[in-house]
């Protein structure tokens, strides 16, 4: 599991990269389209597999998302819990997560998500 949400967190991020490729393959068409006209296809083939890419990585997050919410779901201690929901299922910063909890550091809560890995994870 601890590996699985470790892959989670590089899919989250490769999905991030590859939208702003994405935006600057948008740029780069609008600029060639601006150039040489509407209708130029400078571009459009690395726009399009981009799109492609994102639209593919999308739908791999969210599966993966589904399969997370399920194991979260089953973890029974509620502080333990919100803590999982809050990293992986709302993206937010082990910082983010502790100003909410009420820790004082962002270890709080990672730590707490470590120890239940360790103890419960396979």
């Amino acid at each position: 599991t601890r590996e699985r949400l470790r892959q989670f967190d590089s899919l989250v991020q490769e999905l991030h990269e590859e939208q702003e490729r994405m935006q600057r393959e948008e740029r780069h068409v609008r600029l060639m389209e601006a150039t040489y006209g509407v209708g130029c296809l400078f571009g459009a083939e690395a726009l399009e597999q981009s799109r492609a890419r994102v639209l593919t990585l999308a739908g791999q997050r969210e599966d993966e998302i589904a399969e997370i919410r399920l194991w979260v779901e089953c973890i029974p201690d509620s502080l333990t819990r919100r803590a999982f929901k809050l990293r992986f299922l709302d993206g937010l910063s082990w910082g983010e997560i502790a100003r909410r909890m009420g820790y004082g550091s962002d270890s709080g809560p990672r730590m707490l998500c470590a120890r239940y890995l360790a103890e419960h994870a396979g």
